[in-house]
Formats: structure tokens, C-alpha cells, sequence
């Protein structure tokens, strides 16, 4: 099999064993292929796997019947999220690329499948939910509209009936979730007005630098006029702030490398945005 035609197959079956179905057009414009071609390697690829797959005619989409086990890729969410939600990558036999291993979430695909639905069509779902802050499972009425990666974990920003607001609910403490039709409220992306504000966090190089050590960083972090700035939104500002390690301050600046500006920190306190306050 050519390098670029695995590289189909396998975003192919990352796409029919997470979201448990496949739109030609989606995978067409993912490559830029015509409707000829797209239609030929999917087709394709359903026979050779042998895949128990049906035609979804109101909804023009190629649907999984059957589970199957994926033979050419691993059955990680993260290679999903890199093969289908991140920008596409050139493959190459053997990467020069080393990435640093990270705890993995337990998510499994028959959970995730009406999940990534529900975010796609903005719809309800009625969720088990793991919560550490009610010290037991509750079951809740969520309608998501986006799901996160924070860098350690992935998370769903949703509307809760019950807390009547947009809330963030960890994928993996999701112990079931079906579709809702019972949910009366039509709240989604846009009326989540944290998420629609935008936030710009400015970082600089820690002062207890030295002067030199404070251009390092400066370069290291592409600041002009030792500062950089970061735009995100109100909702995820702060899961920014703890990636970057700039919700508590290192004994050790060396360690430390940057903090927040003190404008942009009294800005984003005086607007009552930061968790640790």
C-alpha cells in the first residue's frame, strides 16, 4: 500500500471507529480529492476491511453497523483527535519527531460516538457523570458545543439543565450518554458568553532574570519588546494559565521562565476570570 493511500485508510478508520460513520464529502475535502476519488478509496476501504457498513441516505453518510477492531491504527484518542481534528500531517516511515509520553485517559469509542454527534449537531444527551465535587455519580442533561483538548485531558463545554449554565465535564468520567429528547433548552455555542469572550493573556520573561537570561526567554517565546500575547476566551483561559505554569510561582525563576504581565493580571482579576482568587 502507497504512503498516501494508508495515510486514507487510516484517517478513515479513525473516523468510522470514533464517530462510527463516514461523509465521502468530508473525507474529500480533507485531502482535497474529487467526489471520484474520495468515493473509490472509501469504497475501497470498506471492502478490504471487510467492515459491516450501511448507506445512510437522509443523511449522505457511510454508517458502522458492526464494531470492528482497527488493524491500522491504535484505538488512542489522541491519534484520532491528530488524525481527523488537527490540521493534517505529511507522514513520513519513521518521524525524527519525539514526543514526550503522557497519562492516558481511559475513552472508549461507543461512548465517544454520540458524543462527537451531539457536539457536531449541537443536540442533547443524557449523561452518567463521575463528579468528585457531589462525591458520586450524578445524571445530568448536557447540550455540548465543543470538545477540548487542555493538553493532559480532554473535556466537553456544554449547557447543564441542572446548574442552568455552561459547564466543562471531563470526557473521561462520562460513564454513559444517550441522545436527549427531552431537553428544553436550546442554549448552544452562542449563548455561552464566556466562550464568545475573548481573552488575551501577555506573558513576559520573570524580572528575577537576568537581564540576559530575560532576552533568552524573550526569543525562545517570539515576545516583541519582551512580551507576547496569547488570545484565547473566557473559557479557557484558565486551563491556558496551568499549561503554562502561571497559576503558581516557581521558587526558582530559572524554572519559572515567564509570568503574566501585571497589567494583564490585574485586568483578568478585576474581571473576576481567575480560578486561584
Amino acid at each position: 500500500m502507497a504512503i498516501k493511500e494508508e495515510d486514507y485508510f487510516r484517517y478513515l478508520e479513525a473516523l468510522l471507529f470514533w464517530e462510527g460513520q463516514i461523509q465521502t464529502g468530508v473525507f474529500q475535502s480533507k485531502f482535497g480529492l474529487s467526489r471520484p476519488s474520495a468515493s473509490k478509496y472509501l469504497n475501497r476501504f470498506i471492502d478490504e476491511q471487510a467492515l459491516d457498513v450501511y448507506y445512510n441516505e437522509s443523511e449522505k453518510t457511510h454508517c458502522l453497523a458492526t464494531p470492528f477492531t482497527p488493524k491500522l491504527i491504535s484505538e488512542s484518542f489522541t491519534e484520532y483527535t491528530q488524525r481527523v481534528i488537527d490540521a493534517h500531517l505529511h507522514s513520513f516511515e519513521r518521524s525524527p519527531l519525539a514526543v514526550l509520553p503522557v497519562p492516558h485517559r481511559k475513552l472508549e469509542p461507543q461512548l465517544l460516538r454520540p458524543i462527537l454527534t451531539a457536539c457536531r449537531k449541537q443536540s442533547a444527551l443524557d449523561i452518567r457523570y463521575q463528579s468528585i465535587k457531589h462525591n458520586g455519580e450524578t445524571e445530568r442533561i448536557i447540550r455540548p458545543h465543543s470538545l477540548v483538548n487542555t493538553g493532559l485531558r480532554y473535556h466537553l463545554r456544554a449547557y447543564c439543565e441542572a446548574s442552568n449554565s455552561f459547564r466543562d465535564f471531563s470526557l473521561s468520567r462520562i460513564l454513559s450518554a444517550e441522545p436527549d429528547y427531552r431537553c428544553k433548552a436550546q442554549k448552544g455555542i452562542q449563548e455561552d458568553t464566556l466562550w464568545q469572550t475573548p481573552v488575551e493573556l501577555v506573558i513576559m520573561p520573570d524580572p528575577r532574570l537576568s537581564l540576559y537570561a530575560q532576552q533568552v526567554i524573550a526569543r525562545d517565546f517570539n515576545m516583541q519588546n519582551q512580551q507576547a500575547t496569547i488570545t484565547t476566551n473566557a473559557a479557557l483561559i484558565n486551563y491556558l494559565i496551568s499549561i503554562l505554569r502561571l497559576d503558581f510561582q516557581h521558587p526558582n525563576p530559572e524554572a519559572q521562565q515567564i509570568v503574566i504581565s501585571p497589567e494583564c493580571y490585574r485586568e483578568l482579576s478585576a474581571k473576576g476570570l481567575l480560578w486561584n482568587e
